[in-house]
């Protein structure tokens, strides 16, 4: 009897370490999928589990409906012709309409026809590699979709920010110009600088250096009084650069010259090419900077308050760290028949339907975990990297997933798969979670007389003050040489050896002292 109870002890417990290992490996696979790998996860899971019920799905609703446009509607969306006509019309249309979306598209895709011409083109390997990632972050458009600074390569440290800029410019300059770029106005910019037909008019120039704003509306006479005043505005200011204005006529005749030119650009330079192998990614986190102040008369002065609505304070800059869910549908277990379940007589039946019940409960659990460790990995992120979200590229500081592992009080493949496939939208672009996590290569002085070691340094940020250094000499006459860098960075608290400055300022392509005499 003794025996006998001993192995069903044993019978229970290894099953029940079955189920939590299970669950486990659910729960991680889950926090590894993107956001429409999820979705599909859970439209399957509410399929095969009828205790599961969709409470709203965002994707079947509102932009989702399609609105068809024919002959037959009036500007209101009511039907002119009323019977059977109106009906038969309808059904053509619809009709016409599969045959259009059913159709191939035999255009050639904006990556391969980029490509062709990239591989026709003599570059360095680094080049054609960061070429070739440039080109598959292009949209529909032809604009960015992940922050291009985010594609380079850290393993490979030719891949710089001034080869960067070298890569958009051969890619701009590719049929059809304009492409790889942020948005429509960067690419007219563009298109206008390459234009060899029709120079462009300075004023057209003007305008599309961040001032499209001046042809609201786009009528001559009042754009030319806009940028007359903007001219005037600028020569007021102490210090300001009035050389670039200087000759600049501005009067109906010449802004509508300007506007005349901006119309033969194209805003949408990709639209004649196929989007059958264009991949989107959609952000999973909006971080969003708000005033300190308006966070503080919004939602209280309680820290806990703040972090509660997902709102962190570093210094004096505070941000909004939001999930996107816009594509996973929400999901819950139907209480009626939960409660149906349990008033059911014991049975097979019973047993069944009370194991779809705790698969169902489960399966909410999980989502809202994932959920969770994704917000709170997100405002650490933040917290870590506050200086790069306030600043930009060129401010990321040493973390490794290891130091948010223990922050979270996770393993650090939880945190492994968290970043996997995951983006962050912030004001300086897309980036992947993984583009936060970066390596310390230097220790900075520390002001404190007690300690040995200050603030860790990142290459990132180690590279970013070398180039302000660079750039703050660049008009003299004795051009810096490596050790003048290296004190230099010295000042500014960052040991670091001549040689490792010889090996970043190499990497940022830009020759030794001797040969930028």
């Amino acid at each position: 009897m003794s025996d006998f109870s001993m192995q069903q002890t044993q019978s229970q417990i290894q099953s029940q370490l079955q189920i939590m290992s299970q669950r486990q490996i659910q729960s991680l696979s889950m926090l590894s999928m993107s956001a429409m790998d999820l979705r599909e996860e859970v439209l399957k899971t509410v399929d095969a589990n009828p205790v599961l019920e969709i409470v709203h799905d965002p994707l079947e609703s509102g932009p989702q409906i399609r609105v068809k446009k024919n002959p037959y509607t009036n500007a209101d969306g009511g039907t002119r012709v009323s019977g059977k006509v109106s009906h038969e019309a309808e059904e053509a249309s619809d009709a016409f309409q599969r045959v259009l979306e059913a159709a191939e598209d035999k255009r050639i895709s904006l990556q391969d026809h980029l490509m062709h011409q990239m591989r026709m083109m003599r570059l360095e390997k680094s080049e054609t590699d960061l070429c070739e990632r440039l080109i598959g972050n292009l949209d529909q458009n032809g604009f960015h979709i992940l922050a291009p600074i985010s594609l380079l390569d850290r393993n490979d440290p030719a891949q710089t920010p001034e080869m960067l800029e070298k890569c958009m410019d051969i890619i701009r300059r590719m049929d059809p110009v304009g492409t790889c770029t942020a948005s429509t106005e960067e690419s007219l910019l563009v298109q206008a600088r390459l234009s060899d037909s029709t120079p462009a008019p300075d004023i057209a120039l003007l305008i599309l250096d961040g001032h499209i704003d001046f042809l609201d509306p786009p009528k001559a006479s009042v754009a030319a009084k806009k940028i007359r005043d903007f001219i005037s505005s600028q020569a007021s200011l102490f210090g300001s650069d009035k050389k670039s204005y200087e000759g600049l006529i501005v009067n109906p005749e010449t802004v509508q010259e300007a506007i005349d030119f901006i119309r033969t650009l194209d805003p949408f330079p990709a639209r004649n090419f196929s989007t059958s192998q264009v991949q989107f990614i959609a952000p999973d986190v909006y971080v969003e900077q708000i005033p300190s102040s308006l966070e503080v008369e919004n939602e209280g002065p309680s820290k806990e308050l703040r972090e509660a609505k997902g709102i962190i304070t570093v210094g004096d800059f505070s941000w909004r760290v939001r999930q996107e869910n816009g594509t996973i549908p929400q999901i819950a277990a139907n209480e009626e028949i939960s409660q149906m379940v349990k008033s059911m007589d014991a049975g097979e039946g019973k047993k069944m339907m009370q194991e779809k019940v705790r698969e169902a409960l489960s399966f909410v659990q999980m989502l809202e975990m994932r959920k969770s460790t994704i917000q709170k990995a997100s405002e650490l992120i933040v917290k870590r990297q506050h200086a790069f979200f306030e600043k930009g590229p060129g401010n990321l500081v040493p973390m490794k997933q290891e130091d948010l592992a223990k922050e979270l009080g996770v393993h650090e493949s939880t945190v492994s798969r968290m970043a996997r496939s995951k983006y962050i939208q912030c004001s300086w672009g897309l980036f992947e979670v993984g583009y936060f996590f970066v390596s310390e290569v230097a220790k900075s002085k520390s002001t404190d007389s007690n300690q040995d070691e200050g603030e860790s340094l990142s290459r990132d940020k180690i590279v970013s003050l070398m180039e302000e250094i660079i750039q703050d000499h660049k008009n003299d006459t004795k051009k810096l040489s490596d050790q003048k860098i290296c004190d230099l960075l010295s000042e500014k608290g960052v040991k670091i050896s001549r040689r490792t400055v010889a090996k970043y300022r190499s990497q940022m392509n830009i020759g030794s002292s001797y040969e930028r005499r």
